[in-house]
C-alpha cells in the first residue's frame, strides 16, 4: 500500500497568504460600504433619521460579529500551517484581521423638508445585497485559493475542512443579516406606502 504523499511549495503557500489577506482586506472594505450607504440612503421624512441611524448600526453590528468569523478563519489557517514551519520547511501563514468596529458616519439631519419617496429605500436593497454577494464571493475564493494550494497531506486537509466549515458559518451568518437588514429596509418602505395610503 502506497505510503501518503507529504509535500509543500513553499512558495504556492506564501503565494496563497497574500491573495488570502487581499480578500480578507476587501471583505472589510465591503462592511465599511455597507455600514455607509445604510447611513446615506436617499430618504428623508418623519423617522428618516432614526431609521438611518438604526440601519447603520445593524450593518455595524454583523460587521462587529463578522471580523470573528473572519479570525476564526485566519486562526485555523496559522494553526494547520504552522505544521509547514515545523516539518517541511517553509513558513506558517498569518492572515491579519481589522476587528476594530466600524465607525458610524454621522446621520445627515436634512433640512427639515419631508420627502417620503421609497426610491432611496428600494436602491438600497439592491445595494445591501450586492455588498453581501460581494462579501460572500471573497468567501468562496478564499476557501478555493487555500485548496489550491501545492501542498499534500494531512495537515492540509486539515486547513482545508476547518476553513471550510468555518466558512460555511460565515456565509450563514451573512446570510442571516442581509435578510435581517432588508427586512428592515422594507418594513420602511410598507411604511411609507401605508402612511400615504392614510393620508389619501
Amino acid at each position: 500500500m502506497p505510503e501518503d504523499k507529504v509535500r509543500v511549495n513553499p512558495q504556492s503557500v506564501e503565494q496563497y497568504g497574500s491573495t488570502a489577506q487581499q480578500q480578507f482586506d476587501a471583505i472589510r472594505q465591503e462592511l465599511v460600504r455597507l455600514v455607509d450607504d445604510s447611513v446615506q440612503v436617499d430618504y428623508f421624512g418623519p423617522n428618516a433619521v432614526s431609521f438611518k441611524t438604526q440601519c447603520g448600526q445593524k450593518a455595524a453590528d454583523f460587521g462587529l460579529q463578522f471580523s470573528r468569523d473572519l479570525g476564526e478563519i485566519a486562526n485555523a489557517v496559522r494553526v494547520s500551517t504552522s505544521n509547514i514551519a515545523q516539518a517541511l520547511g517553509g513558513r506558517s501563514i498569518s492572515i491579519s484581521v481589522n476587528g476594530a468596529p466600524i465607525p458610524l458616519p454621522a446621520v445627515p439631519q436634512g433640512d427639515g423638508s419631508v420627502e417620503m419617496s421609497t426610491a432611496g429605500l428600494t436602491t438600497l436593497v439592491g445595494q445591501v445585497g450586492g455588498h453581501f454577494s460581494a462579501i460572500n464571493a471573497a468567501l468562496d475564493n478564499h476557501l478555493r485559493s487555500l485548496q489550491a494550494t501545492d501542498w499534500l497531506g494531512n495537515a492540509k486537509d486539515g486547513a482545508v475542512q476547518a476553513v471550510g466549515q468555518f466558512t460555511t458559518r460565515a456565509k450563514n451568518d451573512a446570510t442571516n443579516a442581509q435578510q435581517a437588514i432588508s427586512k428592515y429596509i422594507n418594513d420602511q418602505i410598507q411604511a411609507v406606502h401605508s402612511a400615504d395610503q392614510v393620508r389619501s
